[in-house]
């Protein structure tokens, strides 16, 4: 077509034709291996809260347990549904597929809080040992 034999003000002054002639074998051309679908991924970061959950564009997705409190790297396709799973990486490492979160299931998983440390007297263990309390000496009225 006329395009490549008209000279360009952007190659210097030559044509499509004539710049791909000279430079055309620098060109790297993908590899059968290459999945072009992955290199256009986003991604962004997200840290995973203490229910093992994260959110993204608005839906609550659940991830690994050993990922609480780590900043993960989402990669998933924003014209697919959140219901295929977007892909979580950590420390540059694919992790696992992260699923939106059944919320009624989640509000049933174990939590591993941390241990509060208050002191309390231990309640008597013998309606015996009760006789042995402090008692008020206050009337009740």
């Amino acid at each position: 077509g006329e395009y490549h034999q008209t000279p360009h003000r952007g190659l210097e002054g030559q044509t499509p034709m004539e710049h791909w002639a000279l430079c055309g074998d620098q060109v790297r051309l993908p590899t059968a291996a290459l999945n072009l679908d992955d290199a256009f991924l986003f991604e962004v970061k997200r840290r995973v809260q203490r229910d093992r959950t994260l959110s993204l564009n608005g839906t609550i997705f659940e991830v690994d347990a050993h990922l609480v409190g780590e900043t993960v790297l989402l990669r998933f396709d924003p014209a697919l549904a959140p219901s295929r799973g977007i892909e979580v990486w950590h420390k540059d490492a694919f992790v696992s597929l992260a699923k939106p979160v059944d919320v009624h299931a989640n509000c049933f998983v174990r939590r591993n809080h941390s241990p509060q440390t208050t002191e309390t007297a231990a309640p008597p263990s013998t309606p015996l040992a009760l006789r042995n309390l402090p008692h008020s000496n206050k009337e009740p009225h």
